[in-house]
Formats: structure tokens, sequence, C-alpha cells
């Protein structure tokens, strides 16, 4: 008798909840179109859109006017809005899905180093210094000038200073590692900085010395800023160049949106001039220095260059300037500092130093939150991440909701930490970066080492564990820290845990692996949500800006191991094509 009152009530709410799911894509369904038919300015029909909504339904087409959807649906319902001016595009099936949102990527910096040297990663030292040499009589350099570039994957202990000399003993030399937590520079440079045995580290950085404390040419994470301080800025002009040139790139990779660190006057001036002159081609959420390597002033000082509005300037359709980066740690580069972690490295006694305690950090956290200022907090020990939860928990307890905190990176979590990734409790985002971790690249097998294989593999980027946890996760490349900021070899990596077309460099923990569906939502509608702007872009439904993409294959119907094959076609921000392949 019990057991058929069981199945009597399972039944019923089967029933209810069958009828509940229908009703919703009836809705859903019926709200694809818009309410009034009128002409639009261009049609899409004859495709597979992947919406990308709440329920990630499939249309046919859709219709846009003034840079806004105004009608999703079949293409029978798009006849309605074909007048005698509206432009019609035949999809030939192929898939749309809205633009991707890169939630962490240096961009302008990266577009300003690309103007100096650069070496593949894998260089030796006889190769940098070929290339530095070449470089010098490329660029026919005078006495003085500086020279940036990148990226160094070598062993530091064995760098000097003295070893660029013998190629550059009179122009400054700055050359930072793939992480772009170190620095490798010649005596010129440690001279232009007055870095002496005497000069003491700064917080959070070490300068690198030899037994008698004489500075040997390498530097890390903090230690950059005294460099970094003294190194001529670029001329506004070719700031600007440079920030349309990294855009054009992000929009052939499908890219409609980022989050970028390192925001200041000069970054802040070249995007609004560029909006300005209707050629801003991706939508800017920008965050402010504050600890990090590039500052030298107190964090009192540093705060007050930006916690009001009027000295951040206002906010715009494409740009939002309020948010503010804070490093918490560095990267796994060795045990003696780096990623401060809740249990010792592998091959030391030690936990690693983090770059701001715990409690600075929660206070200024619960300051940024009460001035509506968006904290991006690198992140990537498993101490850090501990410490980022404990101050959002506190900060929502004594704040209430308030802005979109991100953390960064979010590499080491341990298993017992991953419940409180609850986005819809404590409203923030969890961004993932760069794809080498998760993948992982050989570039980061010597962290595995120093971490412990085991501890690697099981609390490096458990994408999958968060994703179920409730998180909010998005996307990051971390671009200019990696090579190529092409998106669809981490989205590749997300769904199979394995670096694209190189089966051979192992497989990460394939439990943490995540549905193609899912990766695309971490891609598109979450990374909008990252910046707040849900209401406005994200998804392809009537009533958003027309920030979308066309690719040449179906995501969803390919191989898992294709999806970094995956070529742009068009992309468009606000109706406007920014982007046609050739």
């Amino acid at each position: 008798m019990n057991m058929c009152c069981k199945t009597t009530k399972k039944s019923l709410l089967k029933t209810i909840s069958t009828a509940f799911i229908l009703c919703l894509i009836s809705l859903s369904t019926a709200a694809f179109a818009a309410t009034k038919a009128e002409p639009a300015d261009v049609v899409y029909k004859n495709g597979y859109v992947y919406t990308v909504n709440v329920l990630r339904q499939v249309a046919e087409g859709f219709a846009m006017k003034d840079g806004k959807f105004i009608a999703v649906g079949s293409d029978e319902e798009m006849k309605a809005f074909i007048g005698k001016k509206t432009k019609v595009v035949n999809l030939k099936g192929k898939m749309v899905m809205p633009g991707l949102v890169d939630s962490h990527i240096h961009a302008l910096r990266g577009a300003l180093t690309s103007l100096g040297l650069a070496f593949p990663a894998e260089s030796s030292v006889d190769e940098i210094k070929t290339a530095l040499k070449k470089f010098i009589k490329d660029k026919k350099l005078k006495k003085g000038d500086w020279i940036e570039g990148a990226k160094w994957s070598l062993d530091y202990h064995t760098l000097t200073a003295a070893m660029l000399d013998e190629i550059a003993p009179d122009n400054p030399v700055f050359l930072h590692d793939w992480t772009n937590h170190l620095a490798w520079v010649n005596s010129a440079a440690l001279e232009a900085a007055n870095i002496t045995k005497d000069t003491p580290d700064p917080a959070a950085g070490v300068i690198d010395r030899d037994s008698n404390g004489v500075p040997t040419g390498t530097l890390h994470d903090k230690a950059l800023g005294l460099i970094t301080a003294v190194m001529p800025e670029p001329a506004p002009k070719v700031v600007e160049e440079r920030a349309q040139w990294i855009f054009s790139k992000l929009n052939k990779y499908g890219v409609t949106a980022i989050i970028t660190p390192q925001l200041d006057p000069m970054r802040v001036k070249a995007y609004r001039d560029l909006e300005a002159k209707g050629k801003l081609t991706v939508r800017i959420q920008g965050s402010w220095d504050f600890n990090t390597r590039y500052v030298t002033t107190t964090l009192e000082e540093q705060a007050k260059t930006f916690m009001t509005r009027d000295k951040r300037g206002p906010n715009s359709p494409l740009i939002n300037v309020d948010g503010v980066k804070i490093y918490m740690d560095g990267v796994p580069n060795d045990a003696e500092g780096g990623s401060p972690m809740i249990d010792s490295y592998a091959t030391a006694p030690t936990f690693g130093t983090p770059s701001i305690d715990e409690s600075t950090f929660s206070t200024w956290m619960m300051r940024f939150d009460k001035e509506g200022i968006k904290v991006m907090a690198h992140a990537t020990g498993s101490l850090s991440v501990r410490h980022f939860l404990n101050a959002i928990e506190a900060t929502r307890r004594a704040n209430g909701k308030g802005p979109r905190h991100h953390m960064a990176h979010s590499m080491l979590i341990y298993p017992d930490e991953v419940p409180r990734f609850n986005f819809e409790k404590y409203n923030f985002v969890t961004e993932v970066s760069p794809y080498q971790v998760w993948t992982p690249d050989p570039s980061v097998h010597h962290w595995a080492e120093i971490i412990g294989e085991q501890r690697f593999n099981q609390t490096m980027t458990p994408l999958k564990s968060i994703v179920d946890a409730g998180a909010l996760v998005s996307y990051g490349s971390d671009w200019d820290n990696i090579a190529n900021p092409d998106p669809w070899f981490a989205m590749e990596g997300m769904v199979t845990r394995q670096y694209p077309g190189q089966p051979n460099y192992g497989q990460l923990n394939p439990d943490e692996r995540i549905d193609i569906s899912t990766a695309i939502q971490i891609f598109t509608r979450n990374g909008i949500m990252a910046m707040e702007k849900e209401n406005e872009s994200g998804s392809i439904e009537v009533g958003k800006s027309a920030d979308f993409i066309i690719i040449d294959q179906n995501l969803l119907q390919i191989p898992v191991q294709d999806i970094h094959k995956t070529k742009v076609l068009t992309t468009v921000l606000q109706g406007k094509t920014v982007y046609k392949r050739k």
C-alpha cells in the first residue's frame, strides 16, 4: 500500500514536472519571435543558430535592427521581418553562436610587447642572444634605447645579466618569461632602475642575488615593477594603434568582449578614443592596477587614483572601468614562493608566500565592494583560493550582494572547497586560465613535480566539479602570458582535458571533462555574466545586442578532437561586422 502511494506521488510529480518544462519551452519558443513584425535591417536564415539561452535552444534564423536582435526562430517566422530594404543572408547551414568572451587577457600589454623582441618559449640562451643581436641590428637602435622582449622558459637560476651584457652593453634589456612573473635583465636595466646590492626586495617580490648579495639579473613578481617604473611610455598614437591591432586579432577568433587588467589613464584614453571614432570592436571591462608588480606606491595611495567615479571616469556602452586587479599570489614556478599552499610543496618543506595577507585582502574587498568596484583577484595557490572564498563570504555577510567579484585563474582547488563555489549564494565568477594547466602542456609539467603529481592531478582546475557545485565559470586566455589567444584550443581542452592535437602530452584527470554545450556556455553567456552584462548580450535573444559569430563547423556535431580546428567566418558586434574571413 505504501509502495503504491509512493509510486503514484512520483508519477504525479513527474507529470507536473514534464508539463512545467513543456510550458517553459512553449513560452520560450513563443518569445523567439518579436511581438510585432517590422522590417529588419538584416535577416539571417537557413542556419544552425545555437542561441545559448537558458534552454540552449536552436533556431534556423534571426532578424536584427539597429544593432539588436528583434526576432529569433524558424525561417518561416523570419519572413515577416523581410522588407524591401532588408538584407537577407543565407547561412547555408552554418553554425551561429554568441560572440566569445575572453575574461582574462592582458590585451594592450601584449600588443605593445609584440613590437619588441620575440622568440619562442623553448629558446636556449644562445638562441635568445642571437635574436637579441639581430633585433638591435634590424631596429638600428641607439645607445640607451630600451629593449623589451618575451618569452623564455629557462631555469632562471642559470641566467645572468652578464649574458645579455655581451650583446647589449649599452641598451637596457628587459625580457620576461612565459608567465610574466619572472624577468631577465641586463646590467644597463639594473642601473637604470638603481637596483644594487643595497636595494631591498620589495614586498611580494624577489631580486635574485649571488653569494655576495649582488643582483644576478633575474627578478620575481613585484620586483619587476622596479624596472617597468623607469621604462619609457609609448606614444599615444602607438597605444591606440596597438589596441586596434589586438582587438582585430581577437575578432578573428570570434571574441567580442574582454576583461582586461592593468587599466591606467593611457589605456583608458586609447579605448575611449577608439569608441568615439566607431573603431572599438570589443566590449571591455577593465581592472585598475592595485598591488600588481607595476605599482610602487602604498595601497592607500594607489586606491585614491581610481576609487571615485571622478578619478575613474564614466562608463560607456562598450567600456566599463569599475574594476580592480589584486594579486593574491604569483605562480608556482618553484617551492620558494610563487603560490601559497595549504600543504607544503612536494620538493621542499615550504608553503609559498602570499602577495597580500588574508586580513588585508578581505578588508580591501569589502571597501571596493561598497564602492561598486569589482575585485579581480589573482589566485593560483590552494591557500589563495581559500582566502578568496573566505573574503567573498565575509563581504557578502557585511555588505549584501554587491558587484560580481572575480577569482582569476582559480587553479589549485581542494575537494573540500568545491561546495563553496556557489554563484547563486555568493555572486562571484570563477575564471579559469590559461588552458595549458588543464590540457596539460609540457610547460607546466615542472609545476606538477614541485606541487606533487597526485595533488596536481586532483586539484588543478577541477572544472566539472565546480560547475556541478554551481560555480559561474568563465574562460580567460591570460594572453600575453601564453603565445596565442586562440580560444578554440582552450574550449577543446575543457572537453577532453588533453592538449589539442597532442594526445602524447597525456590527460589531466578525465573525470573533470565537461560536455561541449557547457563549454560553449562558459565561453559566451557566462563570460558576459562575469561582466554583469547578461541583460545586454551573451545569448541570441530578442532585445539583446547582436553580438554573434558564424563558424565553419558545427561544434555539437563534430568529433571533440576537432574543436580546435574551428575557423570563424564572420564576427559581429552590435550588428556591425567587425571581421569577415577572406
